[in-house]
């Protein structure tokens, strides 16, 4: 377990995202708290306290889904700093107005307005980035599975961090707290790297998305939530321990903390409706039961369990929200499934308070489980998903490709889905046989992010490269940009199936020029050769077959041996020698974290001068 959540946070930029993500998250878990005291102690009254508190609450769920259209419109790195400076200015104007008593409730109610509005989703826009740093996969399960916990961790900490405060200095000075917080965590992690929006289709951000089976799922869920902690009380104060309550409360998010953790280094396959269905049950039925405890100690020991399915639950509701969403509308289906828990929990808890005064409480407990009981039921009555826009379990060179959609399209649909969909460094091949090479033109077939390339301008290439992709040449020119070396590139889109750049080269590189759209292949590499100056090189490298851990990959793409590559180019006698021809084996991360070893080939010709 421990092995497979240290190769998500040694993915690139993860750790440091993360970690600034749980900055950010760690002021709401503060703020709440910190504000229900402050607010109590400067109005004087619980009812108004409660009051502001619920229209903070209901202000930051109701419009969070409009906040996620900003981001999905205008990407992490511009929509978030101003919504956190905001957010920031409002705490501290909430932090200044309630450190004495006798704040003009007029003034609270329009700043809690304001900071329901202006609240920035630090945790939304954290899941959304994980499907960018990570391929589909156990990997990016176990991130949404770490990200899930660290939000329970969130809501024990903050909250004794608020209590110390209160109790060594004053509740203003948690909301002051939650300011610095928000500010410090969003900035880091919209300077990380990882923050970088992709370029989606111009039509993305306006397409309508809402995740109506995880969104059900996670509704329900928040209703146990939000109905356990007031059940927890009545139970514990007809038991005569009413102090108890904290450790029921502890159990539950003990619960979803292992839960979470099995479940992401557990799970081997994607998840699905049929998953929501086995983990939502469950945990209705373990609320259920635990309203028939004959003591405190049982009921935390049942809810113990039925956390258990809480932290795999949300994970997969916001995996599937993920998965389904086109890639431009992504930070909106999370937020939706977001907001989902918030009403519940908010339902739950009114619809609980409501039920303790009528009924008995083991028909409260009963009550509040049965969302998530009926949550199969309700699943199998919804009509059937027509289309992902990433199919469950498929690998990054495994994705769908029907009659409607253009080569372009597809690529530039895989590179918008990730912010990197390759390592960043150069071939290992390319670098072996070019590095002795006197730098003089270059050509790069299939350049997509441009690792190759650069590294080639960076030894005193000209280079011309080439992509079907313009989302993968724009990031590609970023990356010559940062490297100093964009004067040194040319960049060109061209499908290659359809147009060849003009000019001769002295060295052509082609590596891993396969693809599931119908592509010419031999085609492309006989014009290849013929664009080699003489005395120049052609450097054509391959798979031999697919990845070790993914053995259905590829269907359909026949991966040639350097021989029949050779044999297709049908070079003229006598014009080419041969420099190399072979396979090799190299080492190759698995989505998963897994360390394997792949074998793919190389055919390296040179072409004599005359």
């Amino acid at each position: 377990m421990t092995s497979s959540y240290a190769a998500v946070l040694r993915t690139p930029h993860a750790s440091r995202t993360f970690a600034f993500a749980f900055l950010g998250r760690l002021s709401y878990g503060t703020v709440f708290l910190s504000l229900t005291l402050a607010l109590t102690a400067s109005t004087g009254s619980y009812a108004q306290a409660g009051g502001l508190l619920a229209l903070f609450g209901l202000t930051v769920s109701v419009l969070s889904p409009v906040r996620a259209t900003l981001i999905d419109r205008h990407g992490p790195r511009r929509a978030l700093p101003p919504m956190a400076a905001a957010y920031a200015l409002v705490l501290a104007a909430f932090a200044l107005l309630t450190s004495r008593p006798g704040a003009p409730v007029p003034l609270l109610t329009v700043l809690a307005v304001a900071a329901g509005v202006t609240a920035p989703p630090v945790g939304v826009v954290m899941r959304t980035l994980w499907s960018t740093l990570l391929p589909e996969g156990p990997l990016l399960r176990r991130a949404y599975s770490l990200d899930t916990v660290s939000e329970e961790l969130v809501f024990v900490t903050g909250p004794l961090l608020a209590g110390l405060l209160a109790a060594v200095a004053a509740p203003s000075l948690g909301v002051a707290l939650g300011a610095v917080l928000i500010a410090a965590g969003t900035a880091g992690m919209v300077t990380s790297p990882a923050a970088l929006r992709p370029r989606t289709h111009p039509r993305a951000a306006r397409v309508r998305v809402f995740p109506l089976a995880p969104a059900i799922a996670a509704a329900a869920t928040g209703v146990v939530l939000g109905s356990t902690g007031l059940l927890a009380v009545a139970f514990t104060q007809r038991h005569h321990q009413p102090a108890a309550v904290a450790w029921v409360e502890a159990a539950l998010a003990v619960g979803s903390t292992l839960g979470g953790l099995a479940y992401g280094a557990l799970s081997r396959s994607a998840p699905g409706r049929a998953r929501l269905a086995v983990l939502a049950c469950p945990l209705g039925l373990g609320l259920a039961a635990a309203g028939l405890a004959p003591s405190v100690a049982v009921l935390a020991a049942i809810a113990c369990a039925a956390g258990l399915f809480v932290g795999p639950t949300l994970t997969t509701a916001y995996l599937l929200a993920d998965a389904d969403a086109p890639p431009g509308a992504r930070t909106r289906a999370v937020a939706w499934v977001n907001t989902a828990v918030n009403l519940g929990a908010s339902g739950g808890t009114a619809a609980t308070g409501a039920a303790l005064d009528a009924l008995p409480l083991p028909a409260c407990y009963a009550v509040a489980a049965a969302p998530a009981v009926l949550v199969p039921l309700v699943l199998l009555l919804l009509p059937k998903r027509q289309r992902r826009s990433r199919p469950g379990g498929a690998g990054a060179h495994d994705r769908s490709m029907d009659d409607t959609t253009t080569h372009q399209e597809y690529w530039d649909s895989r590179y918008s889905e990730h912010h990197h969909m390759w390592s960043g460094e150069p071939n290992a091949v390319l670098v072996q046989e070019a590095a002795d090479l006197k730098p003089g033109t270059a050509l790069d077939l299939g350049c997509g992010e441009g690792a190759d390339a650069v590294w080639l301008a960076r030894r005193g290439w000209r280079v011309t490269a080439v992509d079907i992709s313009g989302v993968a040449l724009e990031r590609a020119a970023g990356h010559a940009e940062e490297a100093g070396v964009a004067d040194r590139v040319d960049w060109e889109r061209h499908d290659l199936a359809a147009s060849f750049p003009e000019g001769s080269y002295d060295l052509v590189s082609a590596q891993f020029l396969h693809s599931p759209a119908d592509m010419p292949r031999d085609e492309v590499l006989r014009a290849a050769a013929a664009a080699v100056a003489p005395g120049g090189i052609l450097l054509v490298v391959g798979h031999t077959g697919p990845p070790p851990w993914d053995p259905d990959a590829h269907p359909g793409v026949h991966l040639p041996t350097p021989d029949e590559v050779l044999e297709s180019l049908a070079l003229p006698d006598g014009e080419w020698e041969v420099l190399r021809s072979d396979e090799h084996e190299r080492v190759q991360t698995a989505p998963d974290g897994r360390t394997m070893t792949r074998t793919d080939n190389a055919l390296k010709l040179r072409r004599r001068t005359r």
